[in-house]
């Protein structure tokens, strides 16, 4: 088996940790035969939910918790929307992924939300019977909104009654010091330089306090504006509190014409 360094995701405390306490049961997995359950995770899209899934496959392969057999994707991902059309195509789907095997026996990604509001319709039922099917093969990470409304509560209490071994987590709130590690992570992705570097992340916390900044896609959006204030005159890009500065008068001036209107 190929090993590996693995990195785990910014924040996401919860399901991280229950990945991990899988991985460290790994062996009883591999003798017995035994499947990992599937989770229930309230996360909203473009929080971290695919980083989540490839963090979920990566250490159940290095653990040795699944075979990744049914086909060359580790996880495939879906959303439903509700309607009795694109429910059965997302099932086409995942049946079409399982190229080396009779059913897709990997990780499945589900963002059920929008099944929330069709409860009392036939292609309600349709879905349980579906979720069943398909967790008797796969391993099934279900996504809804991070505060669940009436009807999704309504809907998992369904889904927990049709779906054996299936666990409600909490995706946990991303702290400061996590958007801060978030954003700092992001300019590294992106190549970005950071100038006077101690300076500028003991002014991290106050930038994300004055921007409010609480979610992946807030913080992503707020660094890409960051580094269009970026030095592009060296061998590499850089930013340095010159640029944070930039970027809390530029949301400041943008909040102020909004309240204009």
């Amino acid at each position: 088996m190929k090993h590996y360094e693995i990195t785990r995701p910014i924040g996401l405390k919860t399901p991280c940790a229950e990945i991990e306490r899988v991985c460290k049961a790994a062996h009883v997995y591999r003798k017995c035969g035994l499947r990992p359950g599937h989770f229930v995770v309230p996360l909203d899209a473009g929080n971290g939910r695919t980083t989540l899934l490839e963090y979920m496959a990566d250490m159940y392969k290095e653990a040795g918790v699944l075979d990744f057999i049914s086909g060359p994707d580790d996880y495939i991902e879906i959303t439903l929307d509700g309607s009795r059309q694109q429910l059965r195509q997302a099932f086409v789907e995942i049946d079409a992924a399982a190229v080396y095997t009779n059913e897709y026996c990997n990780i499945i990604g589900m963002d059920i939300s929008g099944m929330a509001g069709h409860a009392g319709e036939t292609q309600f039922a349709e879905f349980l019977r579906y979720a069943r099917r398909t967790c008797e093969h796969a391993c099934v990470v279900f996504y809804v909104g991070s505060v669940p409304t009436r009807n999704e509560e309504r809907m998992l209490e369904k889904l927990c009654e049709t779906v054996e071994n299936i666990k409600r987590l909490d995706a946990n709130p991303y702290t400061q010091e996590e958007i801060c590690s978030l954003i700092l992570k992001f300019l590294e992705d992106h190549g970005i330089e950071i100038r006077d570097e101690a300076r500028f992340r003991s002014m991290l916390p106050a930038v994300v306090a004055s921007l409010e900044l609480s979610d992946v896609k807030e913080t992503a959006a707020a660094v890409e504006e960051m580094i269009f204030s970026a030095d592009f005159s060296g061998f590499k890009p850089a930013v340095d509190v010159s640029c944070l500065m930039s970027l809390m008068e530029s949301r400041k001036e943008e909040k102020a014409r909004r309240e204009a209107v």
